[in-house]
């Protein structure tokens, strides 16, 4: 265990407090109303998130960058979801982690670069082929970050695992709840973003 337990509780409680604090934004500045259970739900799954990352990478620029990512996914999952829109303030906030790694890891700025317009290059086209109505600017917007952030060896295969997902489940809960047609992709994609930081090299 490369954590110890001090440092496992103390991280914990940090991240408690600042999950709380994300979603009391999110009720402020996108009226985000969710249910005392899904509260717990998310402090929770965001302070495992973290924990586990520290945990097998090792408290690493990196493994800290990437920590610090996880409540920004999982609430643009949540204010996506809801609102088809993806904040700007948190798509920033990604991308000044990006900036960080890039400036700590000069040596591999290609590898930094080209993540951020891989996959954010083809959501564009994909946007302007369908004229907005496929893609959003947020959704560009937030695979540049998060390809900065992760570099092409990472965010190639966070789209495609967050594009396989929203493939498989979006159907199902059409089916079963009744959802709208329209996809919000912010979830998934947050959730692909999400698998390549916790799982590491084992997804790659």
């Amino acid at each position: 265990m490369r954590l110890s337990i001090a440092e496992i509780c103390i991280i914990f409680i940090a991240c408690l407090m600042a999950g709380g604090r994300l979603l009391r934004w999110g009720r402020r500045r996108y009226g985000i109303e969710v249910k005392p259970a899904f509260r717990v739900a998310f402090v929770l799954a965001g302070s495992l998130a973290c924990l586990w990352i520290l945990e097998i990478r090792g408290m690493t620029l990196e493994s800290v960058l990437y920590s610090l990512c996880t409540f920004v996914l999982l609430m643009i999952g949540i204010i996506d979801e809801k609102t088809f829109e993806i904040p700007v303030e948190l798509n920033l906030f990604m991308g000044a982690l990006g900036v960080v790694r890039l400036s700590a890891d000069l040596a591999c700025w290609q590898e930094y670069l080209a993540g951020m317009a891989a996959v954010s290059s083809l959501l564009l086209v994909a946007g302007l082929l369908t004229k907005g109505k496929g893609i959003g600017g947020g959704d560009i917007k937030m695979m540049a970050a998060a390809g900065l952030l992760l570099g092409a060896e990472g965010i190639v295969p966070a789209f495609f695992l967050g594009s396989l997902t929203g493939l498989l489940i979006h159907p199902l809960r059409m089916k079963l709840w009744g959802k709208s047609r329209v996809m919000a992709l912010g979830p998934y994609l947050s959730f692909g973003i999400l698998a390549v930081m916790v799982l590491g090299d084992e997804i790659l």
